[in-house]
């Protein structure tokens, strides 16, 4: 008698006694995980930490186990292991501030002394800045605030006091490549006298550096 080959379909709950070979289109396995290690495996050899991703072709194939400190990211349309850089961000927080009181009539802006900074020469890192200021005026005229970022005025804001004697701090914030440019805080008038005086409410004109590398 000839050996007999299986004709049909088959229900679900049809047992066959000899599992199917994998290049059949079976597992060649009797329980699910072993199906499922059987499966994985004609991608390649398996250690621990492997993982799967689909190709180009849209198939799915094993990607090997990444090294120590590597994270998973993608390059383009496929995932790949890159290493992760050591440290993170670094931040120095410092301040400079005016040594005596400033008086300015100008209606251009004028650099406030005491509050120029070179930033550091740092590959993709930032400086946030803030400008904080008590003064007078001698009149009722508007005052103007400046961070300029290498002679450029990069951020303003103007007041017009109700008063004369009018205090007030100002906040003004720039975001900065750190790449040794020089970072100056200045103001201006429309007319009359601005006096930045720091005995007033006990406070001190500043610009704060948040540099974050």
């Amino acid at each position: 008698m000839g050996n007999c080959g299986l004709i049909g379909a088959f229900s679900s709950d049809t047992t066959i006694s000899t599992p199917v070979a994998i290049n059949k289109g079976g597992t060649g396995q009797t329980t699910a995980q072993a199906a499922l290690d059987a499966l994985a495996a004609a991608s390649g050899s398996l250690v621990q930490g492997d993982v799967f991703i689909v190709d180009a072709s849209g198939n799915v194939v094993r990607l090997a186990r990444g090294s120590d400190n590597q994270t998973l990211v993608m390059n383009g349309s496929n995932p790949n292991w890159e290493t992760v850089s050591a440290g993170g961000a670094t931040l120095t927080q410092e301040k400079d501030s005016m040594s005596s009181g400033f008086t300015t009539t100008s209606t251009d802006f004028t650099d406030l002394t005491g509050l120029t900074r070179t930033l550091s020469t740092i590959t993709g890192g930032y400086c946030v800045c803030s400008l904080i200021i008590p003064f007078e005026n001698s009149g009722t005229y508007s005052t103007w605030f400046t961070i300029a970022n290498d002679g450029a005025e990069s951020e303003s804001s103007g007041i017009r006091p109700s008063t004369a004697d009018y205090q007030f701090n100002m906040n003004l914030t720039s975001f900065e490549s750190l790449d040794g440019s020089v970072i100056t805080g200045r103001a201006k008038v429309s007319d009359g006298t601005l006096t930045i005086n720091n005995d007033l409410e006990q406070r001190t004109a500043t610009m704060q550096f948040l540099e974050i590398s």
